[in-house]
């Protein structure tokens, strides 16, 4: 189906070919809207993860292997998770309030950056999330992240007593949207 370059006929001859079946499915459609992985895209691209998560049936989500990072959010008092992600381009982007679980665990609050890190001279995509109130080790972990809140896109700093103070500004934005979304969550 990319660029619409396949259709149904295309994969019953290629089912006949290659002995599988096709079965078509009708569209699902949301309050009158047919959902599609263009739809869903467009929402993350644009930050909207409530209508993301209407058009999935749940929350956004993420998973990667933690992997070793430079250690400079260690070094700012704020230690992160790092993932790399695939080569497959992210329409999402910026800071997030998250939660996270890792090995199949229970979920733990958080804020994530997803993005090359313009604050750090960093080029490479990665997701780096720190975790509230969580002192251990994951290298190697399998860590999935739910992305419940955009927080704001990414920025640059000149000052790096600038970038603490604005991470400590997103740390406390994320815990009030985190207990906000629970407290949501417990009266549906």
């Amino acid at each position: 189906g990319r660029a619409r370059e396949g259709d149904i006929a295309a994969l019953r001859d290629a089912g006949r070919e290659w002995g599988f079946g096709v079965t078509v499915m009708p569209m699902v459609e949301i309050g009158g809207v047919v959902v599609s992985s263009s739809l869903i895209r467009d929402c993350l691209a644009r930050g909207d993860l409530d209508a993301a998560q209407r058009y999935l049936g749940r929350p956004f989500r993420m998973a990667g292997r933690v992997i070793r990072g430079r250690q400079l959010g260690r070094k700012l008092g704020y230690p992160t998770a790092n993932m790399r992600l695939s080569s497959s381009p992210s329409p999402l982007g910026g800071v997030f309030a998250v939660r996270a679980r890792w090995d199949g665990g229970d979920w733990h609050d958080g804020v994530a950056n997803l993005g090359t890190r313009p604050a750090v001279g960093g080029e490479e995509f990665l997701l780096e999330a720190h975790l509230f109130d969580f002192d251990g080790e994951l290298y190697g972990s399998m860590m999935e992240l739910e992305f419940v809140r955009k927080l704001r896109d990414e920025a640059h700093f000149e000052k790096i007593d600038d970038l603490i103070a604005q991470m400590r500004e997103d740390e406390r934005q994320a815990r009030h949207c985190l207990a906000a979304d629970l407290t949501e969550q417990k009266r549906t």
